[in-house]
């Protein structure tokens, strides 16, 4: 290891060097005013104050908006930048005490082909007509709040961080931005000629400085029209889409007649717990156990202030059955309400901190807010033991839950640059695992930004860390990222112990670089779309031996409401045994998205992986007879044989449906049945009901059998009620 630090240590330094540079460039004297810099031909929207707030409904026939401020023009984003949106927009903003007010009208000539199928709420509108608000509250040109409404009246909300960095795709989902909630209304309407939607986003639930009497925010306003494949933006923001430092301005608005106090929140829930328990070889035991449990939430200036007691997520559905065919492991979007709040703080370029990591949550507290440049968030929890049905032999210690710490220091400089600090303890008497690190994301000219991190790792206590010892971790990642052309060039050091277990850390003791380029260009005519990634990849160990070397390619065209994708790629790796191996395989993509009734996409992967022929399928079909009824037929198939072997072998076998109801905006319910070829089943029903907000009821149904044939069969009777007060 001796050896190991000296090399390291060149990079050390100099990541140590860059972080105190930039922390000193953002507190000299010559850097005291980073304010965004005005620009001439920025466009602006004034805020108008109205008596009568509209009734949201998605109908634009309330006298407030003959008398709001109104803009339009929109110009596209995609496919031809610049140019004026073909259809006309028509945009309205107002506001009272309470809240403010945002309205479109999107001219449509085509509306049979107005495409609107999604009705859960967060969900991604892929290939949905949509219109979206986004408020940067700071004006500090790189967070900001976003909300987006379909024609169903569908509600989206996020938080974006650094300018979107941490909208994550891919093996994470959608990330963490999406997973951020509020308590606003929306709602959409169709006519003949257009489709109109209402946004009423109260101050209470937006940070905001409250330093000047009148403010300005910065604001853009994005309509999705599907059938001319446009998106189309208010203010010229070039070819990165979450571009907020080039947002327009909301002007005129009167911080201090504005209602900003948020309420102090109670939130306690009730549950009821029938279960059966019946063992394939035994006698079935049921069991009916009641619970309770309180969350709460207090505001203190920008600061929120979260504690769960005895937290209950019975409404959380499982995660779907995935094969993963590569050698790194999938990451699962987090779900689970407490954890939510803030999530997006805690991303580094590699997670310290992956709280899907804290499992069995039986308590804990949160701190996350703003002061001045400065993101502060902090996270304590216990958990249950990680094994809670582990047998104990004679002399072993009980177990024993888990306490997590988490301290993350962000401090912004300049227009979209930052550093910060994350710590995270997991431990357990004397046994702990710990992790430092710093980040700092550095914006550089043409959209180009340099991210890096240094992180340790110390470990104590339990016989399997005997051998085990501090190590680190170094990764510099130069990245230019635009919606036409993108590309990223890492180079990654990850020590030969260094796997914290609070984190995701995919690779242990690997040391290399990593390339990857992407062009996706959408463009007027019948071919649509065209995406062309390549990769490359080389990692050794600490050792000099080569141990990951992989080159890919794949290219995606669109013509119409059809998509398709293929990508061969060679893939040299060893395995856990030392033994090498080389994979010459090709996945491959085809999707038919017409606006409304039907969807239909298949997933396959095919060649030579692991020494052994492989054939993959998963073919989707997802069919909505109403705009409030879908049905989902999923089949994930592998078939899979050795080199010499006379015919496939049926490796993995996982059928899934779903069925999902809209019964109306804040009423839903949700059934899923999966199935696999050894037997297993897991079934689960949701019937969701928000009768006030943040207020629900629910009934969940679950029906899982395991591969040995024991079968639990649980029914979740869940009441939460929301109680706000002022009187703190």
């Amino acid at each position: 290891m001796r050896t190991i630090r000296a090399q390291l240590s060149p990079y050390l330094t100099l990541v140590v060097y860059l972080i105190l540079c930039l922390w000193g460039l953002s507190t000299s004297p010559a850097n005291t005013d980073d304010e965004i810099p005005e620009i001439p031909t920025r466009r602006e929207i004034k805020a108008v104050r109205i008596q009568t707030p509209p009734k949201i409904d998605g109908k634009l026939d309330d006298v407030c908006w003959q008398n709001s401020a109104k803009t339009g023009e929109l110009i596209q984003f995609e496919p031809q930048n610049g140019e004026p949106a073909t259809q006309p927009t028509t945009i309205y903003l107002a506001y009272d005490a309470n809240n403010l007010y945002v309205a479109f009208e999107c001219f449509k000539n085509d509306m049979d082909n107005l495409s609107a199928n999604l009705t859960r709420r967060d969900s991604f509108f892929f290939s949905d007509d949509h219109v979206e608000v986004l408020i940067d509250t700071f004006l500090d040109g790189r967070n900001c709040y976003a909300f987006a409404l379909n024609p169903l009246g569908t509600q989206t909300d996020r938080r974006l961080i650094n300018e979107g960095s941490n909208r994550r795709t891919g093996q994470s989902m959608i990330g963490t931005a999406i997973s951020w909630d509020c308590d606003w209304q929306g709602q959409a309407s169709e006519e003949t000629d257009k489709w109109t939607a209402e946004f009423a986003i109260p101050f209470a639930e937006l940070r905001f400085s409250k330093d000047t009497e009148i403010a300005t925010w910065g604001i853009n306003f994005w309509r999705n029209d599907e059938s001319p494949a446009e998106e189309q933006m208010w203010a010229d923001l070039g070819e990165r889409q979450y571009a907020v430092s080039e947002f327009g301005r909301l002007t005129d608005l009167p911080i201090a007649s504005l209602v900003t106090k948020r309420p102090v929140k109670f939130k306690p829930y009730a549950t009821l717990r029938p279960q059966v328990l019946q063992p394939a070889d035994g006698e079935t035991t049921t069991a009916l156990q009641p619970d309770a449990g309180l969350d709460f939430r207090y505001p203190i200036g920008d600061f929120t202030v979260d504690l769960t007691i005895n937290p209950d997520f019975a409404q959380i559905e499982a995660d779907p059955d995935l094969v993963n065919l590569t050698d790194i492991p999938l990451r699962f979007p987090e779900k689970r309400p407490f954890f939510l709040e803030g999530n997006e703080l805690f991303q580094m370029p590699l997670d310290l901190f992956y709280s899907r990591t804290v499992e069995d949550l039986l308590g804990g507290g949160k701190v996350i807010g703003k002061y001045n440049k400065y993101n502060i968030a902090f996270v304590g929890a216990v958990a249950g033991p990680e094994n809670p049905e582990q047998e104990l032999e004679t002399g072993d210690l009980p177990l024993a839950n888990y306490n997590y710490s988490v301290l993350r220091l962000q401090r912004e400089v300049g227009k979209t640059s930052s550093v910060g600090f994350l710590g995270v303890n997991k431990q357990r008497g004397a046994t702990y695992d710990r992790a430092g690190g710093l980040d700092a994301r550095i914006q550089l000219p043409a959209a180009t930004s340099l991210n890096m991190e240094y992180a340790r790792e110390w470990k104590a206590g339990g016989l399997e860390r005997a051998e085990s010892t501090a190590d680190d971790l170094i990764f510099f990642q130069l990245a230019r990222r635009t919606n036409v052309f993108s590309i990223d060039a890492i180079y990654a050091d990850i020590g030969q112990y260094f796997n914290p277990e609070t984190g995701f850390v995919p690779r242990v003791d690997r040391r290399g670089v990593v390339i990857r380029s992407r062009y996706n260009k959408q463009y007027k005519g019948p071919v649509e779309r065209l995406r062309g990634e390549v990769e490359y990849e080389r990692l050794t160990d600490h050792n000099g031996e080569l141990r990951n070397h992989r080159a890919g390619f794949s290219g995606l065209f669109g013509v119409y409401d059809f998509f398709f994708l293929v990508g061969p790629e060679w893939y040299y790796h060893v395995d856990d045994d030392d033994m090498p191996l080389t994979d010459r395989t090709a996945r491959f993509f085809v999707g038919w998205f017409p606006p409304k009734y039907v969807q239909i996409r298949n997933t396959g992967n095919f060649g030579v992986r692991n020494n052994n022929n492989i054939f993959f399928l998963r073919p989707e079909i997802t069919i909505r007879p109403t705009a409030k009824l879908s049905f989902e037929f999923i089949l994930q198939r592998l078939h899979e044989k050795e080199p010499n072997a006379a015919g496939w072998q049926l490796a993995e076998w996982t059928r899934r449906v779903v069925v999902n109801y809209q019964f109306a905006q804040r009423m839903y319910a949700r059934a899923s049945a999966e199935f696999t070829i050894e037997d297993e089943r897991r079934v689960f029903a949701l019937f969701a009901y928000e009768y006030r907000p943040e207020s629900n009821f629910f009934i969940v149904y679950t029906d899982n059998r395991d591969i040995d044939g024991d079968t639990e069969r649980i029914v979740f009777i869940k009441v939460s009620h929301l109680l706000k007060t002022d009187l703190f």
